[in-house]
């Protein structure tokens, strides 16, 4: 250092960086976040330019907020406990606080907003936040945005923001076109709400797109798809109510998720009709139920865990990139075979 001045080689020198390295990270372009850490940490400790007088400033702040907001218990259900369990692990090792704020209907917009600017957060986490326009309305403030799944039909959105979603729509596809081939299903019926998000609207198209490419004609009457305000999917006891009245039955349910699929089943043995011989079901998700069922379940494996690695992750490089394009992340789900196909 030349007369007390600290130079950008200093800092390279004293790190065992490149000088590259150095200037991109001071000069907000793309390096790796620890590295850009590093740099700024080490600007500031040694006096570069005037970063030691902003070293509490919010453009050098390492430790982060992050605001998980959702409309549901996450921890009372077990497919978002595994995703939860994945962020965590992902927090391990970062200087990452994570707030949560769970939206009722007794919930106004202006009470999240609030907390949002109240608790200076960095970004934001959404998982199943379909309602109310919510979700775009906290797109249009500004905040780096990621989301899990989005509303089935919602139009094109500007912002700052990036989707994950498990692979929904080829999977689903995939196995309803093997089943055709290979057991001679012609009949297929959708169970769920494929309106409620996107992920469940993929699934219901895949159904449908299979039966378009093997010349089979699609028949919505098969399905169950009333809006959740009408009906408990979950609940046997409503989905017997509706089977009952049901003339015929399709060869093959194709269900939302898994919860839904062993509802279904409880209500095909009220009806006395046997699994996988008279109707065959599939469920999403595997959950450890779909394992445990009588019969056993055969579904699609997302690695929820992984999903959740994936949110933070993606939300980090949203947060560092604020201009990039916004993305949509698959993550890949795979068919497990058991008992009820």
């Amino acid at each position: 250092m030349k007369n007390g001045k600290v130079t950008i080689q200093d800092i390279a020198d004293t790190l065992k960086l490149s000088r590259n390295t150095v200037s991109k990270a001071l000069n907000g372009q793309h390096v790796p976040p620890k590295t850009k850490n590093l740099v700024l940490n080490a600007a500031i400790e040694m006096g570069y330019k005037s970063y030691k007088s902003i070293a509490s400033a919010d453009s050098v702040r390492t430790h982060k907020r992050i605001a998980l907001v959702t409309s549901r218990f996450l921890l009372n259900i077990n497919y978002y406990i595994y995703i939860m369990r994945g962020i965590e692990l992902a927090l391990e090792d970062k200087d990452i606080e994570l707030l949560q704020f769970t939206v009722t209907n007794a919930t106004t917009f202006r009470k999240l907003t609030d907390f949002l600017a109240e608790s200076k957060i960095d970004g934001i986490l959404c998982i199943e936040l379909f309602k109310n326009n919510y979700l775009s309305d906290l797109i249009a403030l500004g905040y780096p945005l990621v989301s899990l799944d989005f509303p089935a039909l919602n139009l094109p959105i500007n912002g700052k923001f990036d989707l994950v979603m498990p692979e929904s729509f080829r999977c689903t596809r995939a196995f309803c076109m093997q089943l055709i081939k290979e057991k001679g299903c012609t009949t297929f019926g959708f169970v769920g709400d494929y309106l409620h998000c996107r992920s469940f609207y993929e699934r219901f198209l895949g159904m449908r797109e299979a039966l378009f490419m093997s010349n089979i004609p699609f028949e919505a009457d098969y399905g169950i798809t009333l809006s959740e305000d009408d009906l408990v999917y979950a609940n046997p006891y409503a989905l017997y109510e509706v089977i009952s009245k049901r003339q015929q039955l399709p060869k093959c349910f194709v269900c939302a998720n898994d919860a839904i699929a062993i509802a279904l089943i409880e209500a095909l043995k009220r009806l006395r009709k046997r699994v996988p011989k008279d109707c065959l079901v599939i469920g999403f998700d595997n959950v450890p139920e779909s394992k445990n069922n009588e019969p056993a379940l055969t579904t699609f494996n997302v690695d929820k865990v992984a999903l959740g690695k994936r949110l933070l992750s993606v939300l980090l490089d949203r947060i560092e990139f604020p201009a990039e394009k916004n993305r949509t992340l698959y993550v890949e789900s795979r068919l497990i075979a058991r008992q009820t196909t």
